[in-house]
């Protein structure tokens, strides 16, 4: 078992005669019911999900574990799983409890490993150049703790009302800080339907 620096759980690939390991394309966020609603409370779930975004691995999975409606904020936790899978593209998992949740891991690690299967090209045995080495995923991970003038925009733009961490990702990617987003609406010269246009075609062909 070792810490990682985002998420709770990855799958890792390890060659069997030079032990050089590689990260598959898929990383977990565990969350128990009364830990997401007080990350919910304090915004630690965006941020969070930001850094996943971010990592550069593509299947996203977002596993809650207990239920919801035990919860005297169980609608907010209903609408942020909600928010979670169906705005920004994670895969939300549900389990009752700890047993239920191992067992998940398991269906979902016979799972990757039947996705791997199908999806590595014909003849293709090595994970080289399709996944990241164990060491440079960890590196760059660390690098998403540096908190840059972009990070404290994107976490400024999520406390906007219907901005989730994807719409904001889609934002900084263009205009990474506030002074260069002021500044391309200045271009338009305060026509506002032109400047709401603006981003919104933007997002869209994120």
């Amino acid at each position: 078992v070792r810490r990682l620096p985002i998420g709770d759980g990855i799958w890792i690939a390890r060659h069997k005669h030079l032990s050089s390991e590689y990260v598959l394309d898929f990383i977990v966020e565990r969350k128990k019911v009364a830990d997401l609603r007080s990350s919910i409370r304090d915004n630690r779930y965006k941020d969070q999900k930001l850094r996943l975004l971010r990592s550069g691995l593509k299947k996203l999975i977002f596993l809650v574990e207990g239920d919801p409606n035990t919860s005297e904020a169980a609608e907010s936790i209903k609408t942020a799983c909600f928010t979670t899978e169906i705005l920004e593209g994670f895969d939300v998992q549900r389990t009752s409890g700890l047993h239920d949740t191992l067992r998940k891991y398991a269906c979902l690690t016979r799972a990757i490993a039947q996705y791997y299967k199908l999806h590595l090209p014909e003849g293709h045995s090595k994970l080289s150049g399709v996944c990241p080495p164990f060491n440079e995923f960890i590196k760059r991970c660390q690098e998403l703790d540096k908190m840059t003038v972009s990070d404290v925009f994107s976490i400024q733009l999520m406390q906007v009302p219907q901005v989730t961490e994807e719409v904001a990702i889609a934002v900084v990617d263009l205009y990474p800080t506030l002074v260069s987003l002021a500044n391309a609406y200045s271009l338009l010269e305060g026509d506002v339907c032109a400047q709401e246009e603006m981003l919104r075609k933007q997002s869209n062909n994120k």
